[in-house]
């Protein structure tokens, strides 16, 4: 439980201060700021899921855990999607964490080529 509270307290910790530098830094586009701030939170939310993928022993972490069997032949662990399966049912890796990250990714990509956009249109000279 008390690792849970660390780890939302140094997300926004860690997020405080890059809001706060990157508002001082970037005054202007605020596309580039939203581009930034989303491959910051996608980079978390990503390194946040992959220490579900961190176990020292996989087996009594299902068994603890999800208070299931482990099954070495049903075994997979992924880095992307994020997974660390103990059998055909049980994953490790919450359910929230692959969306989420699919969602940040496209939100990411989708600011990425408005910045890009933006920049290039305000870089031609009407004739």
């Amino acid at each position: 439980m008390l690792s849970d509270f660390l780890q939302v307290g140094a997300f926004v910790a860690v997020l405080w201060c890059f809001v706060t530098a990157v508002r001082r830094a970037a005054r202007g586009d605020r596309w580039a700021l939203w581009t930034l701030l989303l491959a910051v939170l996608t980079g978390v939310h990503y390194l946040v899921g992959l220490t579900h993928l961190l176990v020292l022993d996989i087996r009594e972490m299902c068994e603890l855990t999800l208070h299931t069997r482990f099954d070495p032949d049903e075994h997979v662990e992924t880095l992307l999607p994020l997974s660390n399966t103990c059998n055909a049912d049980d994953d490790l890796v919450p359910a929230y964490v692959n969306p989420a990250l699919a969602v940040l990714a496209a939100a990411t990509l989708a600011a990425g080529t408005a910045t890009v956009t933006r920049a290039v249109r305000a870089r031609r000279i009407p004739v």
